[in-house]
């Protein structure tokens, strides 16, 4: 009897160690750090989508409210009301963005980077570059469309005062060119893509933007932000939790197109058509600073910007050193 009670003596201490131990486990658990992150719905952000989906931002520590926009020229303008934290843009619209709030932005990652990516969808009587003089085409004005446009009738001896350039949002791209509204779009994927899968006889691939420009996806946010404790501690996390979302984009195709099916409604042909294009180098390096002087010289030129960019201005590179050091590759001069 003695022995049995010792037994159960034992046990119940041990259930109040366990009571007692647990309370304390629970209250050292941090609570989540909140943000909120613009996106688009194009499958170049297919390394933020694998994060969400593998919960890589919750191992993080992360909780993340998750905001989609049709363009990051149109992302930018809820940025610029103070909304968001981080926000995903191409190349032209981060360095407009840049110039018109003062330098309030700094780039902390270029996601996705890729010139297949980025199409002109023209109707069928459009076969040639020359076509195009007198007619209509439409882009989201602001964005890497712009540049993409100007670069194509440039380079095939168009001058481009002799095309009119339409302000479409991305979502009404594919209606106005089915609707004989415009003759040709330049856009990024999957525009396209669900094009073509609307009015297949109506219209065609032109050009990609190979051997024109090459398109980009970069990660932003405000300074201020940035230089606070916390944001720069949430920026860490999102990078790393981002990079592992990288690693299973480049390698799972399955599981990126079920995400984009379930979230968006794109077939799997038209993901594939933009996934197997994608460079994902989560990182500031030589190919970036290259391009993005290419896009600046053009730009000044254009009258659409007034100065060199300067990338230590421009770039906010800690958050990658944090990681590792070899992510970030030394800027050259203004350029």
């Amino acid at each position: 009897m003695e022995r049995r009670m010792s037994k159960l003596s034992a046990m119940l201490a041990a259930a109040a160690i366990s009571v007692c131990i647990l309370p304390t486990h629970i209250k050292a658990q941090q609570p989540a750090l909140k943000m909120t992150l613009f996106g688009q719905p194009s499958v170049n952000n297919d390394s933020i989508w694998m994060a969400f989906e593998k919960g890589f931002y919750q191992q993080e520590g992360l909780d993340i409210t998750y905001r989609l926009f049709p363009s990051g020229t149109t992302a930018f303008q809820a940025f610029q009301t103070g909304q968001g934290d981080i926000v995903m843009t191409g190349d032209l619209p981060s360095v407009q963005y840049f110039f018109r709030v003062k330098g309030d932005y700094r780039t902390i990652a270029v996601i996705e980077r890729d010139a297949k990516g980025y199409v002109a969808v023209a109707q069928k009587s459009i076969a040639k570059p020359h076509d195009l003089i007198g007619k209509t085409v439409a882009t989201r004005v602001g964005s890497t469309g712009s540049w993409f446009i100007s670069e194509y009738l440039s380079k095939n001896g168009v001058e481009p005062a002799k095309v009119a350039v339409k302000n479409l949002d991305t979502q009404v791209l594919p209606a106005a060119l089915c609707g004989g509204e415009i003759a040709a779009f330049f856009i990024w994927q999957p525009i396209g893509s669900r094009t073509l899968e609307i009015c297949p006889d109506k219209a065609h691939y032109l050009t990609d933007a190979s051997g024109y420009i090459q398109g980009y996806l970069v990660a932003g946010a405000r300074p201020e932000w940035l230089s606070a404790a916390q944001g720069r501690d949430i920026a860490v996390r999102w990078l790393r939790a981002t990079m592992k979302g990288r690693d299973v984009a480049d390698r799972d195709f399955a599981s990126v197109a079920a995400y984009a099916k379930a979230k968006l409604d794109l077939s799997e042909k038209a993901t594939r058509e933009q996934w197997d294009t994608n460079t994902r180098p989560l990182a500031i390096d030589k190919v970036y600073y290259d391009d993005f002087c290419s896009l600046s010289r053009w730009a000044q030129a254009e009258k659409m910007t007034e100065r060199k960019v300067d990338f230590p201005q421009l770039t906010w590179p800690d958050g990658l050193k944090a990681i590792d050091p070899k992510l970030v590759e030394v800027p050259p001069p203004p350029c």
